[in-house]
């Protein structure tokens, strides 16, 4: 790695990110993949935008089946982050609370739900970048976690005065 991918990467570790957890499934198989480059895009219509790694099959099935859960991990779950990060994993459903929303996995206890049944890809470096055209939202509590300086952090809100 060169100075400035090693800069640019040390630079980008300053920024808070959302951590996610990416959804899908082809012919019935859940599959999904950790990722923090995601944000809201527009509220009319209502778009997110994330970016998946092209190295990964992820991106295939997510292409295949046209269609994504977003799971906003709530505070505390930053196991799940991490077991949906790795790639020597087969089954990353096993033993994790979860249920079927209309054909996509959803991860039970997360802060907030998104599913996008149209999705566009454009390319972006050694990443593809997803637009969701979201067609579904739920929240589930107010306390997120975030990726901040190559750490989890749970983002709770100050109690109200």
């Amino acid at each position: 790695m060169d100075d400035l991918q090693s800069t640019f990467r040390d630079a980008m570790a300053r920024v808070p990110a959302p951590v996610t957890v990416i959804t899908t499934a082809v012919d019935g198989t859940p599959s999904g993949t950790t990722v923090s480059a995601f944000a809201s895009l527009s509220i009319m219509p209502p778009m997110v935008v994330l970016a998946l790694d092209n190295r990964g099959g992820m991106i295939d099935r997510v292409r295949t089946a046209g269609r994504i859960g977003v799971n906003i991990l709530a505070a505390g779950q930053s196991d799940i982050a991490l077991r949906f990060a790795r790639r020597d994993l087969t089954d990353r459903f096993a033993g994790l609370a979860w249920h079927d929303d209309h054909g996509l996995p959803r991860i039970e206890g997360v802060a907030a739900w998104v599913r996008c049944d149209q999705l566009t890809f454009e390319p972006g470096g050694d990443h593809t970048i997803i637009l969701g055209t979201v067609t579904a939202a739920q929240t589930g509590g107010v306390a997120s976690l975030a990726y901040h300086l190559r750490q989890f952090q749970d983002l709770v809100p100050p109690p109200v005065p």
